[in-house]
This record gives structure tokens, sequence and C-alpha cells, in this order.
């Protein structure tokens, strides 16, 4: 029964050993944008600097920063961004997740693809951190002791830590501290105005029309060239400035990257999408880049070039003397890439240069086809690429076309025969995080205690899942326990052992056997022990998520006496806003009344005053015809008396009259006397009249 069960573990490591043999390549890498100051960054277990830009980014990558500098790489559309004081790893990055660690520092995320919304993710030692639609976030994590803060710069993300998940929108941030989560709105500083910086360039691309936002460095090639149609290849792309005699895959360095081995890494600010994708073809007598029609996601190569020389082939270099020459030259639509790492048939069909329009192209022009010609051939010596896993490009020899004809074509690019041995990135990594943590530490002038913290993070924090809901890492291969030394010690040992001479082949056999049940009750107990664990284990889960429980009520209780404070707040608010406005509708009122009264006073005051005044024009009336009554009567008086005195003269004249014969003529003679003394009389008496009624009149 033992030996089956040996027999099946052996087949399924077998198993897996072969799928992870026969497993294709990631097809998506990222690349290194930008670094300013001191970037450095683990590749290989090897740590390199200076120069990074158009570097290569995939799993197990580390990228870290000194204080006041900053680094960004970009996978696709998606720009990942580092403050100073920084280290980010890259967990896992192939065609189906993005997966980061931020151990420290601050780091700016920018997802503009909705393709790659649910692939990115972000950890550090407090949460967890998604986007629920394109938007970017900004993550500061172990600027505080034990504490992550998310600021959220567009978009939705989702914050997990502390036992809870938050749904953060844009201009609001989440605060992890231990065993709390807090959110408030969000803050800038200089940093972020970097970012916004650098996002301003992504903004409307041109090349966005001719190539996927899946292709990583598409981003540049609007700043450094342009795009033409060509009748045979479709769009092709032209760098602006280049030296007289440039050929692609000239100016930069080789660079040995696992799984892929060679690869390019082009000095050009542009030099990353049109080395790693497309084909390079000579249109109008000068070097243009064609990315074709890319179907589905684009897939990345490590250089598409050809490779000719070897130990048959010998270059005269600037020594002088000629030696064994290794060369490339760049591929072109109608050359076939063969790469040089494993891939399955599928995978080598993605590789394949497609038409943009004409899928028959190829056939239409097949007087094209060159025989054996080869343009843009860069040579080196072979032992350059024998012993080291970075490779500068310069004493190169430019070989013509017609030269390289019978050039012997090299089915894969030149092996390393002597490679210097590689360091288990975790223990470079850890003694890295120590140094720099002491550095830190020391600059800030902080307290031992700190430091050891931080060395214990730094060696700790990697291996130890920190979310529930977080997904499992997954196990690097390179990886050996110290419990699998032990017992790769322990089979040897054995091995030594069974070989000894001497021994009896019984006894060798009964040792065997003592050995393997010994191994067995070993596995028991270790069986035990984990089973153990898991219980422990699961008797934490249930506790922790008895407590996140209890947390989620007391958080429930908590909202609902906010809101029970709240509502209560407002129905007082709103009591005391109704008592306004019913004080202040009853100050208007009597207002309103206050003013009826006064202008009802004063149509009486103007009423009383019209009739006074009436009155007093009836007075002043009655006064005039009273004068005139009186005038009418003093007038009537002063006649009388006039008749009267003319009465009276009458009779004294009668008494003192002559006779009769006399009297006539007496009579005849006084009668136009009298006639004339009473015209005047009756002209005056008109002109008082007259005189009276033009008083009346003016009255």
């Amino acid at each position: 029964m033992s030996r089956k069960f040996v027999h099946f573990i052996v087949l399924a490591a077998l198993v897996a050993v072969t799928s992870v043999a026969m497993a294709d390549p990631p097809a998506r890498v990222g690349r290194v944008t930008v670094t300013e100051g001191r970037v450095t960054m683990l590749v290989n277990g090897e740590e390199e600097a200076g120069n990074l830009m158009n570097w290569p980014v995939t799993t197990d990558n580390h990228l870290t920063t000194a204080p006041g500098a900053r680094a960004e790489f970009r996978v696709g559309s998606t720009a990942i961004r580092l403050d100073g004081d920084s280290d980010i790893e890259v967990e896992q990055l192939d065609d189906e997740r993005l997966r980061l660690r931020l151990n420290y520092g601050t780091a700016s995320v920018r997802v503009r693809d909705p393709a790659m919304v649910n692939d990115v993710e972000l950890l550090t030692p407090q949460a967890r951190v998604t986007l629920a639609e394109p938007g970017a976030f900004r993550v500061d994590t172990e600027r505080a002791p034990d504490t992550t803060v998310v600021n959220v710069i567009g978009g939705t993300a989702r914050v997990e830590g502390a036992g809870n998940m938050l749904n953060v929108r844009s201009g609001k941030r989440a605060e992890v501290r231990g065993d709390e989560i807090f959110t408030a709105l969000a803050t800038r500083d200089g940093f972020d105005d970097w970012v916004s910086n650098r996002d301003r360039r992504d903004e409307r691309p041109v090349a966005s029309r001719y190539v996927p936002l899946d292709m990583t460095g598409y981003e540049d090639l609007d700043q450094y060239g342009n795009w033409v149609d060509d009748r045979e290849y479709g769009n092709v792309w032209f760098p602006r400035a280049v030296p007289v005699g440039w050929a692609p895959y000239r100016d930069g360095r080789w660079v040995w990257v696992s799984p892929w081995g060679w690869t390019w890494v082009d000095n050009s600010p542009w030099g990353y999408a049109p080395f790693h994708y497309g084909r390079w073809v000579v249109v109008g007598g000068r070097w243009c880049w064609t990315p074709g029609r890319v179907v589905g996601r684009p897939v990345w190569s490590p250089a598409l070039v050809g490779w000719v020389g070897g130990n048959n082939w010998s270059v005269n270099f600037s020594s002088g003397s000629p030696a064994p020459a290794v060369g490339w030259y760049p591929l072109t639509p109608r050359d076939r890439y063969v790469p040089a790492y494993r891939v399955s048939a599928d995978f080598e069909r993605r590789l394949i240069w497609n038409h943009r329009t004409n899928e028959h192209w190829h056939d239409r022009y097949k007087d094209r086809d060159h025989d054996g010609r080869r343009d843009g051939v860069t040579a080196m010596p072979r032992i350059q690429f024998d012993r080291a896993r970075q490779v500068t490009v310069s004493n190169v020899a430019r070989v013509a076309p017609q030269e390289v004809r019978n050039a012997p074509q090299m089915a894969t690019p030149p092996q390393l025969t002597a490679a210097p041995p590689r360091q288990d990135w975790r223990q470079n990594r850890d003694g890295r995080d120590d140094r720099g943590n002491r550095d830190r530490f020391d600059r800030n002038d902080r307290n031992d205690r700190g430091q050891e913290r931080r060395a214990e993070r730094g060696q700790d924090q990697q291996r130890q899942p920190l979310l529930q809901t977080q997904p499992p890492m997954q196990q690097q291969p390179q990886r050996v326990d110290n419990d699998d030394r032990d017992n790769w010690r322990g089979r040897g040992n054995r091995d030594e052992r069974r070989q000894m001479p001497g021994v009896p082949p019984q006894v060798q056999q009964q040792q065997q056997q003592r050995e393997q049940q010994q191994r067995m009750d070993q596995q028991r107990a270790e069986q035990q022990q984990r089973e153990q664990q898991r219980m422990e284990q699961q008797q934490r889960a249930d506790q922790q998520q008895r407590m996140d429980q209890q947390r989620r009520v007391e958080q429930q209780q908590r909202e609902q006496q906010q809101r029970m404070e709240q509502q209560q707040r407002m129905d007082q608010q709103r009591a005391e806003q109704q008592q306004r406005d019913q004080q202040q509708r009853m100050e208007q009122q009597q207002r309103a009344e206050q003013q009826q009264r006064m202008e009802q006073q004063r149509r009486v005051e103007q009423q009383q005053r019209m009739e006074q005044q009436r009155m007093e024009q009836q007075q002043r009336a009655e006064q005039r015809a009273e004068q005139r009554t009186e005038v009418r009567d003093r007038g009537e008086r002063i006649e009388a008396r006039r008749e009267a005195q003319m009465q009276a003269a009458q009779a004294r004249q009668q008494q003192a009259a002559p006779p009769p014969q006399m009297q006539a003529p007496q009579q005849q003679q006084s009668q136009p006397q009298q006639q004339q003394h009473r015209e005047p009389q009756d002209n005056k008496r008109r002109d008082e009249r007259r005189e009276n009624r033009r008083e009346e009149n003016n009255r």
C-alpha cells in the first residue's frame, strides 16, 4: 500500500513538472518607463541599477526607490508609479492577473482599459485594493506604524482590511489601522501633482488608433515619430530623429531574462513596443515599424530578430583581426519568428505577423520576397555572449546585406555556457530590506524598536497571507524550504549507507524498511500536526468570523444610532425652521395690519382735512354772501335816503313854488334839469352794480 502511495506521489510530481515545463510563458510583460534618482530592480536574483528605462517587468521583480527618487512602470495602458523610499513587488504578471505587493512606501495605480479592471490587485501588509471601474488610486503603507491609507483619485475602489470591505468613491480615502478602518476626504501632495503631469501625456493618443491599449509602450510613439499609410504593409510608424546609418536593435543591450533568454533593452525612450511587437521594414529608404493586425491580446516577445554566425563565421572588428561573430537582424513581415523558449502551437501562431486589410498580401507581392537578403545586420564577438547575463552593444560591426547571404543561420540565439550562480531572490530581498530599513530609520533618527519591527516585517510579510479574502500566493518553483533541504540531505545519507560495502543485503533491506517505517510515522505525525494546525486555523477563522460579525453588528448599531440621531437633528431643525417661519409670518401679518391701520388713519386725516377745507370754503362763501348782502343793503339805504332827500327837496320846492301862471314855464324849465340830475345817478348805480358783480366773480 505504501509503495502505491509513493508511486502516486512520484507520478503526480512528474505530471506537475511536465505541465510547468510545457506551460507557455506570459504574453503580457511590463516596462520600466521613468526613473528619477536612485532606483534599483531585482531581476533573476540580482539587483540592477543605473539606466533601467525599457527594462522588462515580469513576475518576481522588485522595484525599490531611494528617498527623493521616483519611478514608473507600465503594463499596457496601466501605469504604476512609486514615490521615494518605497518598495513594490510584482507577485504575479501573466495573461490572467497583475498582482502587486507594496511592502512599504507610496504607490499610485492608474487603470484606463476596462478589460484590465478585474486583473489589477494591490496588496499591503494591512489591506487589499482592487478597482470596480477604470480609475486611479494612491496607497501609502507603513508611513505610519501598521497603517495603510488608500486615496481614490478617480473611479471606485474596493478596500478590504480589518475584516471589512468598503467601496471608496473618487475624492474619498480609506485608512486601515490595525483592526480598525476609517473613511475621510482624500488628500493630495507633490507626488499626486507629478502623477497628474504624467497622466496628461496619455490623453487622446494617436497611436491608439493603430495599436491596441494592451500593447505596452504605445504611449511614447506619438512624441517621437509619425504614422504613414503604406500600400504594402498598411499603417507604419517611423522615428523622426535617428542618426545616419541607424538600424533597429543596434542601440541598446542584451540582458538574460528567464524564461525567455536573451532580451533586447533599447536606449531610445520610444524603444519598447517597436522591439517587442510587430516587424521592421525599409520603406522609402528609411526604417519603419509595422505593427500589423493584432488578433486578440498582443503577445510579447523578447526580441523579434533573426540570428546568424557562430564559430564558423568570422568578422573583422575594430581590433583588426577576424574573430568568431554573432549577428542579428530585424525580422520583416515575411520572416517567421521561431522562439528559443518552449511554447505551444497556439502560442506560436499568435506570434505571426498579420496584414491589416489584405489576407493574401504575401501572394500579391511575391516578387518582393528576398533571396537571403537581410537588412540591418549587427555583429559582435561571439565570446561576449558566453559568460555574461548582460551584453552592451558596443564594438559592433555593420555587415553589408550581400555579405550575410552566405552566413550560417542560427536556429536559436547563443546560450550561456557558464552563467554566474543565481541567488535566492527572497534572501536577496531580505538583505536589501534590512539594509534599506536601517538607512531609512537612521536618516529619520528613529529608535531601535522601529528598526527591528521594519526588519521583521521585511522578512515575514511576504510569506503570510494578511486577509482572508486575499487569494493564495503562487508557490515559486525555485524556493526550497529548510525541511526539504533536510529531506534531501537525509536521502543522500541513506543512499550512501545503501551503497556501503560489506553490509549484507538483508540487513540493508531491514534498515531500509525501518527507515521507511520511520518516514511513514514521521509523515503521519506531520499530517496530524498539520491537521491540528488546520483545526487551530479553523478555530481562529471562526473566532475571527465571530469577531467580524460582532464588529459588523456593532457597526450597524452605531450606524443605526447615527441615523436616529441624524433623524432627530433633522426633525429638530425642521421644527425650529417651522417655528421661525411661523414667527416670520406673524411678524409680517402684524406689520401688514399696522401698515393698514396707518393707511386708514392717513385716509381719515385726509378726509378730515378735506372736510375742514370745505367748511372753510363754505364759511368764506357765506361771508362773501353776507358782504354782498350788506353792500346791497347799504346801496338800497343810500338810494332810499337819496329819494327821501329828493322828495323833501321837491316838497320844499312846491312850498316855495310861484303862481300857476308862472308854474308852467318853471316846470317846463325844471324837468330837463331834473332829467339831467337823474341820469348821472343812474349811471353811478349801474357802475356800482357792475363792480359788485365783478367782485363776486373774483371771489
